[in-house]
């Protein structure tokens, strides 16, 4: 939240406080540059680490500040359209750039939210964090943020999860009913989760449940609960991707939210039937052709391996350094091989 407030305040005293104009760029945009070129001077071919805020009233639509990750971008200008190539002639270190739009520009357009009017004014305000002299030094700067950056991700993702949760609990209540009926025909024993997925337990496995910090290595066969039919494996070479999946238990982004929801149930080992609500799977749109709308799903599941997020990232650093090693190595075979290419190479500074 403070980061936030913060965000909010650079943007607010960016546009009132400061007495500088707004000046107008060739597509007509306004914008003005609040610098006191105390920081370093950013030189052409840098790569700039800066932070934005979105602002229409006293409304936030968008910030870096709260994402918990800094944007990047070569400092070229020549390459910039207008008003960026305006407002960024000159920039350094410290300095901050606020954009204003109209919004009766942008009703114009189509194109406009429902909550717009007219006669207001969108602000973008930028501040410049750092610059970079290379890409290297940039990407190690980068990385010290993503952790940050997932962790508001995935609390934003949760408190959606949550809010989806209590709009569809009439949904929910419907799919548990049908889920709670078939187990007990079944005799089926499955632990429900607070969300309300299922988890029938085969193979027990070993060691502690998952947890957020973790990351499960998983075989899977998904189908329909009302007709069995199979849409999706990684077991059947039918559809062609036999390689076990790695799920971030914490993360919630870009996977059906009964999928970290169930495994946090299971442990290293562990065989499972997981029945998933259709609002923790695909919802209201399901996924055509396959997955109709308010679909049930059944997953069978077995959890190959378990490591944590550190690891993870400390394996995948290791992959890539490996990988720039062998691409460095064998740039050098080719110079060595080759005279001409390599006096082409150095020539343009590789």
């Amino acid at each position: 939240m403070k980061r936030i407030v913060y965000a909010a305040v650079i943007c607010a005293l960016a546009v009132s406080a400061c007495t500088t104009p707004f000046k107008k760029a060739k597509d007509g945009t306004e914008y003005k540059v609040i610098s006191n070129k105390k920081g370093k001077k950013i030189l052409a071919g840098e790569v700039m680490e800066f932070n934005g805020v979105i602002r229409y009233k006293d409304s936030i639509l968008g910030s870096s500040w709260e994402d918990g990750m800094p944007q990047y971008g070569r400092y070229d200008t020549a390459q910039f359209p207008s008003p960026y190539k305006e407002a960024f002639k000159v920039l350094y270190v410290g300095d901050s750039i606020v954009f204003r739009m109209s919004t009766d520009s942008i009703i114009k357009t189509g194109q406009a939210p429902p909550f717009m009017k007219k006669g207001q004014y969108i602000y973008r305000c930028f501040k410049m964090e750092n610059a970079y002299a290379t890409e290297q030094q940039a990407d190690s700067a980068q990385k010290t943020h993503i952790k940050v950056a997932q962790e508001r991700a995935n609390q934003k993702q949760l408190k959606q999860v949550e809010k989806d949760l209590a709009a569809n609990k009439d949904q929910i209540a419907k799919d548990s009913k049908l889920i709670d009926e078939y187990l007990a025909k079944n005799n089926i024993k499955a632990t429900k989760t607070s969300w309300g997925t299922y988890v029938a337990i085969q193979t027990e496995g070993t060691g502690p449940k998952l947890t957020a910090k973790d990351v499960a290595s998983v075989n899977y066969t998904g189908r329909t609960f009302d007709s069995s039919k199979v849409f999706d494996s990684n077991v059947d070479p039918k559809f062609q991707h036999v390689t076990p999946y790695e799920v971030p238990v914490g993360q919630l982004a870009g996977i059906m939210a009964g999928w970290p929801d169930a495994l946090k149930e299971m442990k290293k080992g562990t065989k499972a039937t997981v029945y998933i609500p259709s609002s923790l799977a695909y919802g209201k749109n399901g996924r055509s052709p396959e997955i109709k709308p308010d679909q049930i799903l059944v997953f069978d599941m077995e959890v190959l391996d378990v490591i944590t997020e550190e690891s993870k990232i400390a394996k995948q650093e290791a992959e890539e350094k490996a990988m720039k090693a062998a691409q460095e190595k064998m740039m050098d075979s080719l110079k060595n091989a080759n005279p001409g290419v390599k006096a082409e190479m150095e020539k343009k500074g590789n």
